[in-house]
């Protein structure tokens, strides 16, 4: 069997995908969709923008088995989950449908078709996860579902309450990857602070981290993506940190907003005040540490002076990098019943402002990395001669790279050393230290 993959969304759909992969573990990969005897479209539907993306993958791989109806389209994942009933009446000809709580059964779906669909809690376990689609890069979900009620958010609705996976399940992932030649391992989660507290009855991210740092002797580099602003969750990590150089010097934590009122609203169970505290901290015991954010622009409620506020801290550079997202009105969450909601071009026009502003403050700090040496990780082979690089502070799919150019062979997944010489757009450019 001959199969074709569209796996959109974030990364956590990325290893929802891989697990799906790993059940059918007889079926060859290809890139040609002609080619395929199954399509699967693994969907998201967190925003209006990825559902329409989600829809149109559906569309089109359905006209394509309409020049081959032997093709089976196999469609899965948190679209399903939220709406199967409209995805039904609008799609004919899908093969089967797989909820986010059914990823154990794509077997049975791919060969006999129908539905699946339930509202089963459902956690992965490392065994399930060992079709990876980076040979050198991987993400590792530590959970699933979310407890926050945030008032913008329907991913509870979708995925559920939070579930930790115990640590033993973890760390014989994370060891069997780093054996495997794994270089980079990403742990995610809808908020990996709030790790281990629905098993252990205590959080414990900071005691999974030790556990996983332990286990595998080998050079590696461990990143933590998407962290709940919590100050203590984050001393107890920072401790890891500075006792192992494999811990990157990144922290990626949503910030969503800086206005008191605006984050009120939003139900995030904290004030600008904390999160300077937090930044500051970080900066403070971490010199060098990276921190990426991301932000909401025209929430229902944000005047024009609540959005100069969020642009004034965006400004001051307190943060390292940043991702803006236009507010997106999503029926069933409580920011959709809100007033005061600014028109479509008005978010994006918003959005675009700090886009900007960010960009210029990001150029501004590629400045100080001028001559500094530092470990790269190999992604590959970008042009002739030239490779494309991360350093720890450069996450893989959002961040951009250090640019080598040499005509020394070099493997993706290899540690080099490079002397950073200058900057091209978001890029860096760098040399191999001799």
């Amino acid at each position: 069997m001959k199969l074709g993959v569209i796996s959109l969304g974030c990364p956590k759909n990325t290893v929802d995908t891989e697990c799906m992969l790993s059940c059918l573990d007889n079926a060859l990969l290809t890139t040609d969709p002609s080619d395929a005897d199954v399509i699967l479209i693994n969907t998201c539907a967190f925003l209006k923008s990825a559902r329409e993306e989600s829809s149109g993958a559906i569309t089109e791989m359905l006209s394509l088995k309409k020049k081959k109806p032997a093709l089976k389209v196999v469609v899965a994942g948190c679209f399903v989950s939220k709406d199967l009933k409209g995805l039904k009446e609008k799609f004919s000809g899908v093969h089967a449908w797989v909820g986010v709580n059914n990823i154990e059964n794509i077997k049975t779906a791919v060969e006999k078709g129908g539905e699946f669909v339930n509202e089963k809690p459902f956690i992965y376990k490392g065994k399930n996860h060992t079709a990876l689609l980076n040979s050198y890069s991987a993400y590792v979900k530590i959970s699933e579902g979310c407890n926050h009620k945030c008032s913008f958010c329907a991913i509870p609705s979708i995925k559920g309450k939070y579930r930790s996976r115990t640590i033993e399940d973890i760390v014989k992932e994370t060891h069997a990857m780093t054996e495997s030649g794994i270089k980079e391992i990403n742990l995610i989660s809808q908020d990996l602070v709030y790790y281990g507290a629905d098993i252990y009855g205590e959080k414990k991210l900071d005691k999974l981290l030790e556990a996983i740092l332990k286990k595998t002797k080998k050079y590696f580099w461990l990143r933590l993506l998407y962290l709940y602003p919590d100050l203590e969750i984050i001393k107890r990590v920072v401790k890891v940190m500075k006792k192992d150089e494999r811990l990157c010097r990144y922290i990626d934590m949503p910030f969503q907003h800086v206005n008191d009122d605006i984050l009120k609203s939003m139900r995030r169970g904290y004030r600008k005040k904390d999160i300077i505290e937090i930044i500051k901290y970080l900066k403070e015991q971490v010199p060098g540490i990276i921190i990426r954010s991301a932000f909401i622009t025209g929430y229902p409620g944000e005047t024009k002076a609540r959005f100069n506020e969020l642009r004034e801290f965006i400004n001051q550079g307190l943060i390292d990098r940043a991702g803006f997202f236009a507010y997106s009105d999503e029926p069933g969450t409580h920011a959709y019943t809100l007033k005061g909601k600014a028109a479509k071009k008005e978010c994006e026009r918003r959005r675009d402002i700090l886009m900007v502003d960010s960009a210029e403050k990001y150029a501004y700090n590629k400045e100080t990395l001028q001559g500094k040496k530092v470990k790269v990780l190999i992604a590959g082979m970008k042009n002739n001669n030239t490779y494309a690089a991360r350093t720890q502070g450069n996450a893989p799919d959002i961040d951009s790279y250090v640019l080598i150019n040499t005509k020394k062979k070099l493997s993706a997944g290899s540690f080099c050393n490079v002397k950073i010489t200058g900057a091209q757009g978001y890029d860096l450019k760098g040399e191999l230290c001799r």
